[in-house]
């Protein structure tokens, strides 16, 4: 009944002892009555109904405790078939939760070459035709709405250089580059939109608020691909990252040298 390892239940000391204390109370039974005794002598000279109060001695106390002892260790049996269910169950929700995982990581894996296919095809040109390719596609992007917002900030007025104004500047700049770049961005950023939700999605079915694919994903972004996204986030150009970045912490390895508010303020005090 019990398995190796196992400590023995209540109901199976419970109905072990209640078999121990029949075995007992037969053996006493045995001696009190004489059986023995009254068994070696002649027909005629036994005691009359003797093996009839035995029998009933028998019934009456020590099955009863046996009968009992089935009741006990039966219950012991249903413990520990519930036990084995509840492994069962727990191996296979393991079972599920691996082969979910191992599918995920090839879906996974099949939008992370995609992303960086899309990024190994991102092309600019600067005014002397020299190619930005790949993830120099970004460095190439951040100087140019940089240098933009930074020439423009230098020729205003001391009264205009406020906060507002120049945020509203840098975000027209911003808005101006990423227009001119859309149809080139587009792909990218939706993309890498559909990998957030794949991680969020996991997440949400898995209850994995530990998994290693977000981290994973944010460990690839440089920081010129960060200021890229931050401002897209920023500026609402594509709403979903702000909601990524409440779920995933995005940004959180952006450095502040490279966000508006930083750049606006450096501006700002430069008078």
């Amino acid at each position: 009944m019990s398995r190796p390892g196992n400590k023995l239940s209540f109901y199976e000391i419970t109905g072990y002892a209640l078999i121990v204390s029949g075995i007992v109370v037969l053996v006493w039974g045995t001696v009190k009555f004489d059986l023995l005794h009254e068994l070696y002598l002649d027909p005629e000279a036994r005691r009359g109904g003797v093996f009839g109060e035995y029998g009933e001695f028998i019934g009456g106390i020590v099955g009863s405790l046996w009968a009992l002892a089935g009741v006990f260790l039966f219950f012991a049996t249903l413990t520990y078939q519930k036990r084995e269910f509840e492994l069962q169950r727990f191996e296979l929700h393991k079972t599920q939760k691996i082969f979910q995982q191992q599918n995920f990581s090839t879906l996974y894996i099949s939008f992370v070459n995609k992303h960086n296919d899309i990024i190994d095809s991102l092309t600019a040109y600067d005014i002397n035709q020299s190619t930005w390719t790949g993830s120099n596609f970004f460095v190439f992007f951040q100087e140019k709405v940089l240098t933009s917002f930074v020439q423009k900030s230098r020729n205003l007025g001391t009264g205009e250089k406020t906060k507002e104004n120049l945020l509203n500047i840098f975000q027209d700049y911003f808005t101006y580059h990423f227009s001119f770049y859309q149809n080139s961005l587009d792909p990218y950023l939706k993309n890498l939109s559909v990998l957030f939700r794949l991680i969020q999605r996991y997440r949400a079915d898995t209850q994995d608020q530990g998994e290693y694919y977000s981290f994973i994903t944010k460990a690839s972004f440089t920081q010129s691909e960060l200021f890229l996204i931050y401002h897209v986030a920023r500026f609402n150009l594509l709403k979903e990252f702000s909601a990524f970045d409440d779920a995933f912490d995005v940004f959180e390895d952006l450095v502040d040298e490279y966000k508006v508010d930083f750049i606006v303020q450096q501006e700002a005090e430069m008078l």
